[in-house]
């Protein structure tokens, strides 16, 4: 008797193991499991914090350190009528770089979500609605900064200083007027 409920605890307690370690699966496993698909045309910027985009995404938004006063001098000038465009790759190293950084700083300064329009395009840098045409996009990311719905200056690919002071000077006038650089 004592024997055979020896044997039937083993095999409870390895059943258990079994159970608890094979359903015990990473987020980065979870993330494996989704087919990797880029979002191309408009999209809504929550798709970035679901899989696959998340990885990335989250780490690099989390992992930017913000310049705090230049973040401040961008709140006190940044007015509601200016709308910015980010077109970008979920594929391009750049753009899961610099659109979270983007976004850190967005939120941080209070911007307007609604004043902010996400545009993906696919490895060719094309999209059906042929905004690489339309906003005569070379590199990604893109943002282009308008103002009373005329473009007022753009940052190509790269900054030249940070996302916060490039984003100053645009906004300000004192550099980089019509510059279409990062290329």
């Amino acid at each position: 008797m004592k024997k055979n409920l020896l044997i039937f605890g083993i095999i409870l307690i390895a059943g258990y193991f079994f159970i608890v370690f094979s359903s015990n699966t990473s987020k980065d496993d979870e993330d494996k499991d989704v087919e990797y698909v880029d979002l191309i045309g408009d999209f809504d910027r929550n798709n970035l914090t679901k899989k696959p985009y998340k990885s990335w995404y989250l780490e690099n938004y989390e992992n930017y350190n913000l310049d705090e006063d230049t973040a401040a001098e961008i709140k006190k000038i940044i007015s509601n009528k200016i709308k910015i465009k980010v077109i970008m790759g979920t594929w391009c190293s750049d753009s899961r770089e610099n659109v979270p950084a983007f976004f850190k700083l967005m939120d941080h300064i209070k911007f307007r979500k609604r004043n902010i329009q996400l545009i993906g395009l696919d490895v060719d840098k094309k999209n059906p609605n042929e905004d690489e045409i339309k906003y005569n996009i070379i590199n990604v990311p893109t943002f282009i900064f308008f103002k009373d719905g005329k473009e007022i200056n753009r940052i190509v690919e790269l900054t030249i200083e940070s996302i916060e002071k490039d984003i100053l000077k645009i906004l300000d006038g004192s550099g980089y007027q019509n510059a279409y650089y990062g290329f």
